[in-house]
């Protein structure tokens, strides 16, 4: 089974030479990464990146990407780490499409990865009714498909709401199961926007607030924060679960970009978008 586009057209251009300028303008526009060099610390464990329309968090999400594209060697597999935005499908959903479609092509699942993980963490399921009318992951994959000229495979996993034990146990659980893929040979891409309806001062503010707890790879500190004043960070669950999978690694977190909507263009109240990478220390 293919899984198809559902927001082409929508949050991005449907048609092939339209996408690739449209990402283009995302890596050359005023708050994108331009010709800018982001000298790698370590090698590449994860990144986070935003998931809105093009027009707005595309020139952010494409700090985050030329990150991707300059590590050497690449990874093999990228693990998408989502939120649920709807109620479809399994709670813990790893994709069973055998690849996902863009405009730009299609990205085959590594259905190996997919079903060890099935196998060996016991809350996740594999599905695709969570992924059918979910967006976080898919608008990923253009700038993949834009970025690296080989194709990694990748294993989309979408999460929904959970107490932070839960999915501690259910991150700790796929740590289990990579600890035994080849170093180097994976990353994961964390689908996330930050602060939404929110004044451009305010959205800085708290958002900046969030990040510190990111970037110090504090996953309690993260959830409870989030949770605890109800700050809208929609892609909680994963990077909660990516906190977690680096705790126990030597690891650093770097803030490449933070930009909001309303510096896209003006209007009061708007959307915070970050471009995070991990990198490994040792």
């Amino acid at each position: 089974m293919k899984r198809e586009p559902i927001v082409a057209g929508k949050f991005y251009q449907e048609r092939p030479e339209q996408l690739r300028k449209q990402l283009k303008d995302c890596f050359e526009h005023k708050l994108g990464v331009r010709n800018e060099v982001s000298a790698s610390t370590g090698r590449l464990l994860g990144l986070i990146s935003p998931h809105a329309g093009y027009m707005f968090s595309g020139p952010v999400a494409s700090h985050a990407f030329a990150r991707l594209r300059d590590e050497k060697p690449l990874p093999r597999t990228l693990i998408l780490f989502g939120p649920k935005h709807t109620h479809h499908g399994a709670r813990f959903s790893v994709s069973a499409a055998d690849s996902w479609k863009t405009p730009l092509g299609s990205l085959e699942v590594d259905q190996t990865l997919c079903r060890r993980l099935v196998a060996g963490v016991s809350a996740l399921e594999s599905d695709n009714d969570a992924h059918l009318y979910e967006h976080s992951l898919e608008v990923q994959l253009p700038f993949v498909q834009y970025c690296l000229d080989t194709m990694p495979k990748i294993v989309p996993i979408a999460f929904a709401y959970a107490s932070f034990e839960e999915i501690e146990a259910v991150a700790v659980a796929i740590g289990k199961v990579l600890a035994d893929e080849p170093s180097g040979s994976f990353c994961f891409v964390c689908s996330s926007d930050f602060s939404h309806d929110t004044p451009r001062n305010e959205a800085y503010r708290l958002d900046a607030e969030v990040i510190e707890k990111i970037t110090s790879l504090d996953a309690r500190g993260f959830y409870d924060l989030v949770v605890g004043e109800d700050r809208s960070v929609c892609g909680l669950m994963p990077i909660s679960v990516a906190l977690v999978l680096l705790q126990h690694q030597k690891a650093r977190a770097r803030l490449l970009k933070y930009a909001t909507s309303m510096d896209v263009m003006e209007h009061e109240r708007g959307v915070g978008y970050a471009a995070i990478v991990f990198e490994a220390t040792g």
